[in-house]
């Protein structure tokens, strides 16, 4: 398969290391700088590639997805920070018939974690005594905060908990946390690759379900093996569709 690398900072250049590995070959690969609002994806640029790969910043996915499905290409999205423009982006594939994948995090072994954390939130749910929280830590160049899987399994938590209306990383000055409200706690420092933690706290003992990225590789290898599956599959997908495929 021949990849188009959109972002060739740091996730750019582990997803090329791994694409190499598993055979592919990198037909472009565009920085922000070569690819301002998207310009860069033009013919001479991209040859006969058909599938891109987009870490790149979240200001530039909405551009970089419309020119891609313009081009009849499919694009696999693993940036954050877009999310206000995901209809319209998810409307462009679908009218030019390319396929999207997006995830705020490919680790499998984060999809892993993500359907565990759902069933003990649901059955958590059935024991008011316990209260739920979340943590999540990562590197200080991170700039969303919380980041895209934080947000993911904030959600998840309380679509499942029927006593937690919203979540907050927010703290209300001089009064006790809102027990409605799922606590949300970020810390961006050093060189923290991504650890999320779920507490389940109760009167008598505590559980925490924890799941931490050693490197970026398994963000990089979760990428590569999402566009191998997106190629010939039109429409918008996620990582879920993917699992579901490998545990068939």
């Amino acid at each position: 398969m021949k990849l188009v690398l959109l972002g060739t900072g740091r996730m750019g250049r582990e997803v090329e290391a791994i694409a190499l590995e598993r055979g592919h070959t990198i037909a472009a690969r565009l920085s922000g700088r070569d690819n301002p609002g998207g310009s860069g994806l033009v013919p001479e640029a991209i040859g006969d590639a058909r599938m891109a790969i987009d870490f790149s910043v979240g200001a530039a996915v909405p551009a970089n997805v419309r020119r891609a499905a313009a081009l009849g290409m499919s694009v696999v999205v693993g940036t954050t920070g877009w999310e206000e423009h995901r209809a319209e982006v998810e409307r462009a594939v679908r009218e030019a018939g390319t396929g999207l994948l997006h995830a705020p995090n490919f680790s499998l072994g984060m999809l892993l974690f993500m359907r565990v954390v759902e069933e003990a939130a649901r059955l958590a749910n059935r024991l008011p005594e316990f209260d739920l929280h979340l943590a999540e830590a990562h590197h200080r160049h991170k700039v969303d905060h919380p980041g895209g899987t934080a947000r993911r399994i904030a959600e998840l938590l309380v679509d499942r908990l029927d006593r937690k209306e919203g979540w907050s990383t927010e703290l209300p000055p001089g009064a006790a946390h809102p027990p409605e409200r799922l606590q949300v706690a970020v810390t961006r420092a050093g060189e923290i690759p991504g650890i999320h933690t779920v507490g389940i706290d109760g009167p008598d003992d505590r559980i925490e379900l924890r799941h931490e990225a050693r490197s970026r590789r398994g963000f990089a290898s979760g990428a590569v093996r999402a566009a191998e599956w997106l190629e010939g599959r039109p429409g918008v997908h996620t990582l879920d569709d993917l699992l579901d495929t490998l545990l068939d």
